[in-house]
């Protein structure tokens, strides 16, 4: 008796094999993109999106741009501008300035370790001395930019922390 093949299987070499389809630009509505502006900020600078400010939308030629800038205030700042088409389709974001804020991390230690150590301490840090523990572990000696206050924080290369240890 011969064998029968199931029909789906030749489908399913079809689907995998068959070209990838471009994915579709993002489109947002005019009223949120300040909010997807500061969003995409904050995640290409690697910080918090309260602690970037966007300025109102403005329409230009056909064309929607969403300013802003991070930190929302000082002298080492980071701009930034987003642009949409006139279907609204997010075309990109833009940075001109510092961008050292919370980029690639002081000694090599991956931008969401370094993160989630500035992130607990809850106020501008100064990073003082990072050292490599094991591998996928660091420490981070960081102090308050306007205080007294001192920390160790022991973290993962994935953000999870590990020890906090305040050494005042």
């Amino acid at each position: 008796m011969p064998s029968r093949r199931p029909a789906v299987l030749p489908a399913l070499v079809a689907l995998f094999l068959a070209p990838a389809l471009p994915v579709p630009a993002q489109v947002v509505v005019e009223a949120g993109m300040a909010s997807h502006c500061a969003e995409a900020a904050a995640t290409e600078l690697g910080v918090m999106m309260n602690d970037v400010l966007t300025l109102p939308v403005e329409r230009s030629g056909g064309t929607y741009h969403v300013y802003g800038q991070y930190p929302d205030s000082g002298s080492d700042l980071t701009l930034f501008e987003c642009q949409y088409d006139s279907g609204r389709s997010f075309l990109g974001i833009s940075l001109q300035g510092h961008q050292g804020h919370h980029g690639d991390a002081v000694g090599g230690v991956p931008r969401a370790a370094q993160r989630a150590c500035t992130d607990m301490m809850g106020r501008a840090v100064t990073i003082e001395q990072v050292s490599a523990l094991r591998p996928g572990f660091h420490e981070i000696i960081m102090k308050e930019s306007d205080g007294p206050r001192r920390v160790a924080c022991t973290v993962a290369d994935d953000g999870t922390l590990e020890d906090w240890v305040e050494m005042n």
